[in-house]
């Protein structure tokens, strides 16, 4: 095996060592000391690749972001598909994905982002986030600017079900009055602390795509133009 080959060996192994030890003990419990003796490596490679452990623990769930926003856009371009077959695609996607990250996307969301402390990263232009404070101080600039970078990591991930949405918007596929694309970010993250709540709660899984179906009617109907037709179409086919 040679230096490079080596090298992306030991980095998986931190890898695999950091998910590990993140989704078993959270962020503040966690060690870099355990981490290192899962890994089998040494100290100063840990902090040679990553820096410190905000810096680590940002590389893996940003890897994981990455993926999971592949899926996510993908399902949101489906072509010939209708706005709620898209939607029921994407919320598809993510329920899959939480019941595999649960903790850590609970750490990444109750944690990293501050929500914990009072903090709360609003959008003020696309891409572009201030850090402001519900209770206590605000944080130095050089932790601002770390909390903010989780703040835009979930933003991305609301965003393929916040355009499908305004897709539908634009189709009238929804009644007047709901053409706010936060109904659409909300639904999202509902969905996120039913599945917290089920995983926390040990039972079993749903099965994704029936979760997902479910959930998107629920909460389609009452929003959808033709929600009344569409139950009445339910009930003839026995849905």
């Amino acid at each position: 095996m040679n230096r490079k080959e080596k090298e992306i060996e030991t980095r998986k192994r931190l890898m695999a060592a950091t998910e590990e030890v993140f989704s078993r003990r959270g962020y503040a419990q966690a060690t870099m000391d355990e981490i290192i003796t899962l890994a089998d490596t040494g100290k100063g490679t840990l902090y040679n690749y990553f820096g410190n452990k905000d810096n680590l623990f940002y590389t893996l769930v940003s890897r994981k972001h990455g993926k999971l926003m592949e899926l996510m856009w993908a399902a949101a371009g489906e072509s010939g598909r209708s706005i709620e077959e898209k939607l029921t695609s994407i919320v598809t996607v993510w329920v899959e994905f939480l019941w595999k990250n649960t903790v850590l996307w609970q750490v990444l969301v109750f944690e990293m982002t501050g929500m914990n402390r009072g903090y709360m990263g609003i959008e003020k232009e696309k891409g572009t986030f201030q850090l402001v404070t519900r209770w206590g101080d605000q944080p130095p600039a050089e932790e601002t600017a770390a909390v903010l970078r989780y703040h835009r990591l979930l933003a991305e991930e609301a965003a393929p079900i916040a355009t499908v949405y305004e897709e539908g918007i634009r189709q009238k596929f929804f009644k007047e009055g709901t053409s706010r694309k936060d109904i659409a970010i909300n639904l999202l993250w509902s969905l996120a602390m039913i599945v917290f709540y089920l995983n926390g709660q040990k039972q079993d899984k749903i099965d994704a795509k029936i979760l997902a179906r479910d959930f998107v009617r629920s909460r389609l109907y009452g929003l959808a133009a033709d929600s009344e037709k569409q139950r009445e179409t339910d009930g003839r086919k026995g849905i």
